[in-house]
């Protein structure tokens, strides 16, 4: 309400109630004094003093002006203001204001305090990384009271044995180091000890200083021994928390128990597909004597044409088949089910007690093939599909030759410069070729879903590094040697049936139609050969050389000859290629070859430079040539061209 005493006739006075809104701005902010311009616009209701002639009456109003405030606190002020204001029909003029007023503030989204941001348990990873910094002090809150330097708002995770390893660099828990000193702590060191289960305490944290009233939030670290992995059962122990620190220069310690639960140590969560690797344990001894042993087995036994890597998996694959391992859904923690759970515990077998047991689910299977194959060098990865876990292994070949070299590319997965074969592990009793087209169907209609994840096993060990496993040690049955070597080449000659047998319909057909064209006889015979069927391959050559000395027959004979270790024969195949093309670089190639094969060095030298000079980039695979003995082994062993033959097909 406002009164104004106004000059008007009989010097009479008028009050006026008024209501409005108004607009300004105030300038600096955040400051006590503050300018402020303004505009208001309302109502008024006007009562005049003393006069029975005018009763009084209702009008609008404007008023702009500029003023000066004094606040008292942030939402009250004390105000001086001048304005001109019009009272429309009434009275207009310059009026001065003082008084009072009260502020409100906007009010934004509650901010999220620091202990709701604590996770229930620490989060994986993506990838090995730097520690976060640590946080920054925050004033205390006056409800908490306390005395010297405390920890409190403890947090702990679960924790898996399996993976005591990464615990050294991912905390277990979080909590809150609190200082209700006037003074600021100095030279502060946190640890954590779990008796039994840790050697010696692990230090957590260390800050230089913590002021007075101030707190500042901490992870903890446990570097776990391999104890941890005889709990069979889960357990609760007690974790002790040591504080020293140093107050007013006296040096003070604070002690805290608090009780952790730690799984068992087949337990793991499906947050982080990539944990299973943790299981994946290449080097335990009876990873190791089982791959090693079927690996010796089966040494230059089957086609040598196959790939290194694919010929092993083949391997692996039959001696687990006649060891009598079986899939069978595990009833308590069903992968199909536990997968879609990401904090569901679920329990995972080593490999060794999957070779103990003979029988595991898709993720034991899965674990075990991983470490066998691992075990003989040979790398893997984990392929997840929605409900379900296989494996898959790179071949020792590039992408370029794998889709020239396989009939069936898309059986294939290739992947950042690698080849990979996709193996579904449930088909463990059926033939390895069986359980190598279902898993790349499935990885087929998984990508088409945009539901399939590969997960390198290489890679997952930079973050969950594999463990010493080593309880149980109980009997594994290991198949016959006869057995195994049989199953091994029925299912090395089956592959190739596969590969070849449409490749030789063709060539066949092409045979006939073209009245036994050489051209085409070698081609078959040159198919033949790439796969090891040697029997087959001279016989189609034989077919050629019987009417014709044709080159590339002859070089192919000789190529045959030499790897069975028939050099004479080879030398004879050679040496009749060289009357027809002597300077073709395949025969300066052969006969600088087996000139080396019988040390003869001075010929091999004579036939490599004229080699280098028609064909530089040839001669540089065979760079071997050139040197002698000792020297030329080495380097044709690190090339690995020794084993490599360049079959002619004009």
């Amino acid at each position: 309400m406002k009164y104004r005493l106004n000059p008007i006739k009989n010097r009479k006075s008028v009050s006026l109630l008024s209501a409005g809104a108004e607009a300004g701005v105030g300038f600096p902010k955040d400051s006590r004094f503050q300018l402020k311009l303004f505009a208001s616009l309302g109502g008024c209701y006007s009562f005049f003093n003393y006069s029975t002639e005018y009763s009084g009456g209702g009008s609008l109003f404007l008023s702009a002006g500029a003023g000066l405030s004094f606040f008292l606190t942030p939402h009250i002020s004390l105000g001086l203001n001048g304005a001109y204001t019009s009272y429309f029909g009434l009275l207009q003029g310059i009026e001065a204001q003082l008084g009072a007023s009260f502020h409100f503030e906007k009010k934004e989204g509650k901010p999220v305090k620091t202990e709701d941001r604590l996770p229930v348990k620490p989060e994986p990873l993506e990838k090995p990384e730097e520690k976060p910094p640590e946080e920054k002090p925050e004033p205390l809150k006056e409800e908490i009271k306390g005395e010297g330097l405390e920890i409190r708002d403890i947090e702990f995770g679960s924790i898996f044995p399996v993976f005591f390893k990464y615990y050294d660099e991912k905390p277990i828990g979080r909590a809150k180091l609190y200082n209700f000193e006037d003074t600021p702590a100095t030279d502060i060191k946190v640890e954590l000890f779990v008796r039994q289960y840790m050697d010696i305490p692990k230090e957590c944290v260390v800050i230089p200083e913590l002021k007075g009233w101030e707190a500042r939030e901490i992870e903890l670290y446990a570097l776990f021994n391999d104890a941890v992995l005889k709990i069979t059962e889960g357990t609760k122990v007690a974790a002790g928390i040591t504080t020293t620190y140093k107050l007013n220069g006296e040096s003070n310690t604070y002690k805290k128990a608090e009780t952790i639960r730690i799984h068992n140590r087949n337990a793991l969560t499906w947050d982080d597909n990539r944990k299973v690797s943790a299981f994946v344990t290449a080097k335990d001894p009876q990873v190791l004597s089982f791959s090693k042993r079927l690996a010796a087995w089966v040494k230059g036994v089957g086609s040598e044409a196959i790939d290194k890597n694919l010929r092993l998996a083949m391997a692996v694959h039959n001696a687990l088949k006649l060891s009598g391992i079986t899939y069978v859904v595990d009833p308590t923690t069903p992968f199909k089910e536990y997968s879609r759970e990401k904090l569901a515990v679920d329990f995972l077998q080593f490999p060794g007690q999957t070779l103990e047991y003979q029988a595991g689910d898709c993720d034991d299977l899965s674990i075990l093939y991983a470490s066998l194959l691992e075990a003989l060098g040979i790398e893997t990865a984990f392929i997840t599909t929605p409900g379900h876990i296989f494996i898959a292994f790179v071949l020792d070949m590039s992408p370029d030759k794998a889709r020239e070299g396989f009939l069936y590319p898309d059986d294939l997965i290739f992947r950042e410069g690698k080849v990979w074969v996709p193996l579904e592990i449930t088909r463990v009793q059926d033939s390895f070729l069986d359980a190598w087209v279902t898993g790349a169907k499935e990885w087929r209609e998984g990508v088409r879903a945009e539901k399939a994840s590969v997960y390198p096993t290489h890679d997952a060990w930079m973050v969950y590094e594999p463990v010493g496993f080593s309880e149980g040690r109980g009997d594994i049955n290991m198949p016959q040697e006869a057995s195994l070597v049989k199953a091994f080449v029925e299912e090395c000659n089956n592959f190739i049936e596969r590969e070849i047998n449409p490749q030789v319909a063709r060539l066949q057909i092409q045979i006939r139609e073209s009245n036994n064209n050489p051209q085409y006889v070698n081609r078959l015979g040159v198919l033949y050969a790439k796969y090891g069927l040697f029997d087959k391959a001279t016989e189609q050559f034989n077919t050629i050389l019987s009417s014709s000395e044709y080159f590339p027959a002859l070089i192919n004979m000789g190529n045959i000859y030499y790897m069975q270790q028939n050099i004479d024969k080879s030398l004879s195949y050679y040496q009749k290629a060289e009357e027809l093309r002597p300077d073709h670089p395949k025969t300066l190639l052969s006969l600088a070859r087996i000139h080396h094969e019988l040390e003869n060095y001075g010929f091999a030298r004579r036939y490599y430079d004229r080699l280098a000079s028609i064909d530089p980039a040839l001669a540089e695979m065979f760079s071997y040539i050139a040197l002698r003995r000792e020297k030329a082994d080495r380097a044709a062993q690190i090339s690995g061209v020794k084993e490599v033959f360049l079959w002619e097909e004009e």
